[in-house]
């Protein structure tokens, strides 16, 4: 292992790279991921149809709409949104693993080291962030009612998304730090933002670079299935799956080693 310096094409390359290496093992984590957020989604489909009683006057659309069906919608989002974070989690985890010369292991995922701390800096962080675009955006609004004049709200709206890029970006790598250096407290936010800030463009680069492989990949696999009869979306999809899945999280992982001084394997 050495000392890489951090640049987009290094990142980019290293994801492609270990991808296909460990295609099998990530082709097995995409589906047990699917597999609990599928069955997530149906538990709480499958809930609100329980409570539906079809021998009353109400739609099942309005009964659905009552409060009970309300509640069970809400608890299944935020479940559904723990697990999330928790699978989350075990991506970052498996990826460091793979930069440090390690295979993909499935045992990985089931961890719960860090998550508390992982779980808090998420929805602070989100709140940093919607507070951000936000508070523009109602200046923006008030200064147009004030004026009539739309252009303040489209100005101070762009601004907002902007400083919401900005501290998203400045974030983002909080979750390496918690796996990596096992970061007490909140700690891991100020380092992620020391990390990002002296190589904000690179990153963003590479996150704009990221989302476009992944539209790119999606939207190939779709038009080679069509292709080959829809028959060949069942393969297509699969391996578009995974390097969708594969590449952005050793990319970063790559990013975070690079820009943190650590050596990569």
């Amino acid at each position: 292992m050495g000392i890489n310096k951090f640049s987009v094409g290094g990142a980019i390359g290293f994801g492609w790279k270990r991808t296909w290496k460990n295609f099998w093992w990530l082709l097995l984590v995409s589906i047990i991921f699917t597999a609990i957020n599928g069955a997530i989604s149906l538990i709480t489909v499958g809930g609100d149809m329980a409570s539906v009683d079809l021998s009353s006057g109400a739609s099942v659309q309005e009964q659905l709409q009552t409060s009970g069906g309300a509640a069970f919608d809400l608890v299944g989002s935020i479940v559904q949104g723990v697990v999330t974070v928790f699978l989350a989690l075990g991506v970052i985890r498996i990826a460091l693993a793979v930069t440090a010369g390690d295979r993909v292991r499935i045992g990985r995922i089931w961890s719960f080291q860090g998550f508390g701390r992982y779980l808090l800096g998420g929805i602070i962080v989100g709140i940093i962030v919607g507070v951000g675009f936000v508070i523009p955006l109602v200046i923006g609004i008030s200064i147009s009612a004030a004026t009539d004049q739309v252009a303040w709200a489209v100005i101070l709206g762009v601004i907002g998304a902007i400083i919401a890029i900005v501290l998203s970006l400045g974030f983002s790598l909080f979750g390496y730090v918690i796996i990596d250096k096992n970061s007490k407290g909140l700690s891991s936010l100020g380092e992620s933002w020391r990390l990002v800030k002296p190589h904000f463009g690179g990153l963003l680069g590479l996150h704009i670079l990221i989302a476009l492989i992944i539209a790119g990949t999606i939207i190939v696999a779709i038009l080679l299935g069509i292709l080959l009869i829809f028959v060949g979306l069942l393969v297509t999809l699969p391996v578009a799956g995974v390097l969708a899945f594969g590449i952005p999280a050793f990319a970063l992982a790559y990013a975070y080693r690079t820009l943190a001084g650590e050596p990569v394997a």
